[in-house]
């Protein structure tokens, strides 16, 4: 392994450091971890802002969504990363458009479409709506 200056730091007791960000970024899963942490993060934004807005307590929109105050802390935490079904329940709990929902899904221009019979949620760009035909 080469060791540059960049990423070593030499401490009083010539102990030598190695800075953790870089080592980890050589693993071949860090892209993946860390687009599911940005993920959550932005899950965790939006609910707890959204709830706040609403006036509603952790243990009140966890009643109203059918779960525990601990999966909403956890999820606010950005502990959680919560399945398709959990999230429509919270987003359809705390009037989410589709402006939080493009927030979610780090999409600068999109449309989101819940389809709440199969309990679904799709993202659409602008491009992927004009080329839909909606009069089938």
């Amino acid at each position: 392994m080469k060791k540059t200056m960049k990423n070593i730091k030499k401490n009083t007791n010539r102990a030598i450091i190695i800075d953790p960000i870089f080592e980890a970024r050589k693993n071949s899963k860090f892209e993946k971890y860390a687009e599911e942490a940005e993920m959550k993060a932005r899950i965790a934004e939006e609910v707890f802002a959204a709830r706040e807005k609403m006036r509603l307590s952790q243990n009140d929109l966890a009643k109203i969504v059918g779960t525990t105050q601990r999966i909403i802390s956890s999820m606010e935490n950005g502990d959680l990363n919560p399945g398709s079904f959990l999230l429509f329940r919270v987003g359809k709990a705390l009037n989410f458009n589709s402006y939080n929902l493009a927030k979610i899904h780090n999409c600068s221009e999109s449309f989101i479409v819940m389809n709440t019979s199969a309990g679904t949620i799709e993202t659409y760009t602008s491009k992927d709506l004009i080329s839909l035909n909606f009069n089938k």
